[in-house]
């Protein structure tokens, strides 16, 4: 296949799903196809398992090493590798299952012509700004750090972005409406990988924000930046594995303590940086 793919894998502690995962790209994908694999602060046995693979693999095969980043700089540290192609940002607990995936992203990207940016083969939404009464409600939830009483007061007012109008894969385990296998789906954002992210549009606007690390709304950002760069966005659903259980981090209770205020500054901030395109 001419069209070169380059696939980014962010790990984190997924030995027990790791080796399906490598195994399901190994299967699924051309011998020209690049594999980055992102050890991201690993205390398992994930990078063992990493550098089997890689002694194994067909493909050529790259592997980072990195401090417990979290998955939004792990995956810019994979997109800093790649010149040309597909970008295919997986996730280390998603096994692909369609042989002819490649063959399916080329065919899709001819049809819809030059202007298709990212596409996600789990979910696609549209975004908004939420309502005053939901604004007010989830700052309200959140265990604010400021000290000052005007600043806590004025942070519940605090504009965010939310998703709605969602539809996702006939193999995730959500409960919105269900696409079907290989029809694209335009939405305003593509979310969670695999995502598939054209070069056309990674040379164009670049890595994701890293202003949103360590997570949180990383995609419905880079998606804004696509549709004011002039492309189009959604949803292809391509067959997959993934199972309930799977997707449970590793990371620290203090990390998982602090994720709801983290995922909300990420939407107040993807709203402040792109408030202009929703106003129009």
């Amino acid at each position: 296949m001419k069209n070169k793919f380059n696939y980014i894998v962010p790990i984190f502690n997924k030995e027990d799903v790791l080796p399906k995962t490598l195994e399901g790209i190994e299967k699924c994908t051309s011998s020209q196809s690049k594999i980055i694999l992102v050890v991201d602060g690993c205390t398992d046995s994930s990078e063992s398992i990493v550098d089997n693979f890689i002694k194994n693999s067909s493909h050529p095969t790259a592997k980072l090493v990195l401090p417990n980043v979290h998955m939004l700089l792990s995956v810019n540290a994979g997109i800093e590798k790649v010149t040309s192609g597909f970008s295919v940002i997986m996730q280390d607990d998603i096994v692909l299952q369609d042989v002819h995936t490649e063959e399916k992203i080329v065919e899709l990207y001819q049809r819809e012509g030059d202007n298709l940016g990212v596409i996600s083969f789990r979910y696609g939404a549209n975004l908004r700004p939420t309502s005053f009464l939901q604004t007010l409600r989830v700052n309200k939830s959140v265990e604010w750090q400021e000290k000052n009483v005007y600043k806590k007061f004025k942070s519940y007012f605090n504009q965010m972005i939310e998703t709605f109008d969602v539809i996702q894969s006939p193999d995730d385990n959500a409960e919105y409406p269900k696409a079907e296998y290989e029809t694209y789906y335009n939405r305003m954002c593509a979310i969670n990988g695999p995502n598939v992210i054209p070069w056309n549009l990674l040379r164009k606007i670049g890595k994701l924000d890293e202003n949103i690390a360590p997570y949180g709304y990383d995609d419905p950002e880079y998606c804004l930046r696509s549709l004011k760069a002039g492309f189009k966005n959604g949803l292809f659903a391509i067959k997959y594995l993934s199972e309930e259980g799977w997707s449970g981090s590793s990371r620290s209770p203090e990390f998982k303590k602090n994720a709801q205020r983290i995922i909300t500054k990420s939407r107040i901030y993807v709203y402040d940086k792109h408030k202009n395109y929703f106003n129009k």
